[in-house]
């Protein structure tokens, strides 16, 4: 089976499968495919970076994974990690993913996103990027990477790609993990994401219980825990951030999702419906698919197994009992698909978001963004 297509064999355009999956909701909408482990950074809040870098898809396995997510109905796919930038064929996997009419969206720290991979990226078509920024200031940004020297070579990379990006039909976002140590930025984050033509996405940190040594996924970041002290601060800010998107800020959470990040702040649990293994599924570099990151290395399949599956009633009761005893979590990559698919509101704000990103164009004022950071640097 080939990944790419046949001369003649058009691919199911976007909207189509995305109506499909609408109207069913009994298939994979979302898919979060970790393309690698390496990483080049040691971030805090991760602890995937520790893990030791084992085989990985090659293209040819990609093409028949491509293909694969086309017949079950797949949507966008998000290519993540580790971090996506250090695997040399990733222009040749976004190409191959794209022929199959899959959205595709590179995720990246940045730091490896250089201009000559972000050329090689755009001429395969990219047009979703989304990049990590959690400050605006140099010390603050690299005590969060791990790594010292990454803030001015994540700058000029992302200043590179939001100037090489098409003015229209490209949705780029900046990624900011909301901790205590910039929680004071998120304001102005968003403002900067807006000199650039970039949406900001803010993501709750988290962490594994105070009762708990180690975690496969969160980082040991103790002093970045907020608590109950926290909560009134905390939603003022949240209360501003619903306001600003209100007023039309490019900020790309759903205004549920807004409104629910203080409870998982404060007290780790946030009240949302999670259709994990139903709406949306997590792929591991090997090729294992699983609900989402918790049942990775507990519960997964062979991807090549996943047509056979995909809305079979033993299926989703296995799924269903599953994730009902999770620990639970708050990520936008599961709970704004959740929120999309069910609630109107959040449905109406995505595609307000998507029509804009492909007929209203971006401005890019690069200017804008250094007298921004050099005035938070300076401070």
């Amino acid at each position: 089976m080939s990944g790419r297509l046949k001369p003649g064999v058009r691919a199911t355009p976007t909207p189509f499968r995305f109506l499909r999956a609408l109207l069913g909701r009994d298939r994979p909408v979302y898919i979060h495919w970790a393309v690698t482990t390496k990483c080049n950074l040691r971030c805090r809040m991760c602890e995937i970076w520790k893990r030791e870098a084992k085989d990985e898809l090659g293209l040819d396995q990609i093409e028949e994974l491509a293909a694969i997510l086309a017949e079950v109905g797949c949507v966008q796919v998000s290519l993540g990690g580790g971090e996506p930038a250090l695997r040399e064929d990733l222009p040749e996997i976004v190409e191959i993913l794209m022929a199959r009419g899959l959205k595709t969206r590179v995720l990246t720290n940045g730091v490896a996103m250089t201009p000559s991979l972000t050329d090689r990226l755009l001429a395969r078509g990219l047009g979703e990027v989304s990049f990590s920024l959690d400050s605006l200031n140099r010390e603050r940004q690299e005590r969060i990477d791990g790594v010292p020297g990454t803030f001015d070579k994540r700058l000029k990379n992302l200043v590179y790609l939001a100037e090489k990006l098409p003015r229209r039909n490209s949705l780029p976002i900046l990624n900011t993990v909301v901790t205590p140590d910039n929680v004071g930025e998120l304001s102005g984050i968003a403002d900067m994401a807006a000199d650039i033509g970039f949406y900001v996405s803010f993501i709750p940190i988290h962490l594994p219980p105070a009762d708990e040594s180690g975690h496969r996924f969160f980082g040991q970041a103790p002093d970045w825990r907020f608590g109950k002290h926290s909560e009134k601060d905390l939603r003022d800010v949240f209360a501003h951030l619903v306001e600003k998107k209100r007023r039309g800020a490019p900020i790309v959470n759903s205004t549920s999702f807004l409104e629910r990040s203080v409870d998982y702040l404060v007290n780790g649990r946030a009240s949302w419906r999670c259709r994990a293994g139903e709406l949306f599924h997590s792929i591991s570099p090997q090729g294992k698919v699983a609900p989402c990151h918790a049942f990775e290395g507990v519960w997964e399949i062979d991807f090549r197994d996943l047509p056979g599956l995909i809305g079979s009633p033993s299926f989703l009761k296995d799924v269903r009992q599953r994730v009902e005893n999770c620990e639970g979590c708050f990520r936008p990559c599961w709970a704004e698909i959740s929120f999309m698919m069910l609630e109107a509101r959040a449905l109406r704000e995505m595609v307000k978001v998507q029509a804009k990103a492909r007929f209203g164009g971006r401005k890019v004022d690069a200017a804008a963004l250094w007298r921004r950071v050099d005035l938070v640097v300076s401070e």
